[in-house]
């Protein structure tokens, strides 16, 4: 395993009970309508590296929630980013294209253009609720990755701008996770990707 994994993936699949079922194999009385559909949820951890994650193997830190999503989630052994910039790998897991296909390589570029559709406008288009909590100003909806999303929560306090580096602006973790909650709450009756 690496030690300069940049960007670490998970995906992790709520309430699985028709995932691996094709139309093939679903009877009449087992339609569309009375099978849920699972809700997905994508966590993109941006500069960490697999040997300080418990998952992974590392004993000298402590990673209680990555490793219990592991546990019931599915992990990745071999995940290598198609580039190692966090808007462009971005725009390469939402949209499954490379940089050069995309032409999102770096931060000197166009937002990403219309032509590339997005997972989130996919699981919209199938009636699913969409939401993104975004933690770094980086991914901010101008760069064109909200397409798709009934929720993007991109905003940061007007003092993080002033104190830092626009590549710097961030949010703690927890604050991101609450967004997150709260958007869920609202959205309880219907499959969601966030």
């Amino acid at each position: 395993m690496s030690g300069k994994i940049i960007a670490w993936l998970a995906v992790l699949f709520v309430a699985i009970p028709s995932l691996c079922q094709t139309p093939m194999n679903r009877t009449a009385a087992h339609s569309a309508t009375s099978v849920r559909r699972p809700n997905v949820l994508l966590i993109t951890i941006d500069t960490l590296r697999a040997d300080h994650v418990g998952c992974y193997g590392a004993k000298n830190v402590a990673t209680p929630t990555l490793d219990a999503l592991a546990r019931d989630g599915i992990v990745f052994d071999r995940a290598i980013s198609q580039v190692p910039l966090t808007w462009p790998s971005h725009a390469a897991i939402l949209t499954g294209t490379y940089p050069f296909q995309n032409g999102v390589r770096d931060f000197t570029g166009h937002p990403l253009s219309p032509q590339f559709r997005t997972i989130a406008e996919a699981f919209k288009q199938a009636g699913y609720a969409t939401g993104a909590v975004i933690s770094s100003f980086v991914l901010d909806r101008s760069w064109g990755l909200a397409r798709g999303f009934d929720y993007y929560d991109d905003a940061f306090s007007a003092t993080a701008f002033q104190q830092r580096d626009l590549a710097l602006v961030d949010r703690k973790a927890q604050e991101s996770v609450d967004h997150a909650l709260r958007w869920l709450e609202k959205t309880a009756k219907r499959p969601f990707f966030l």
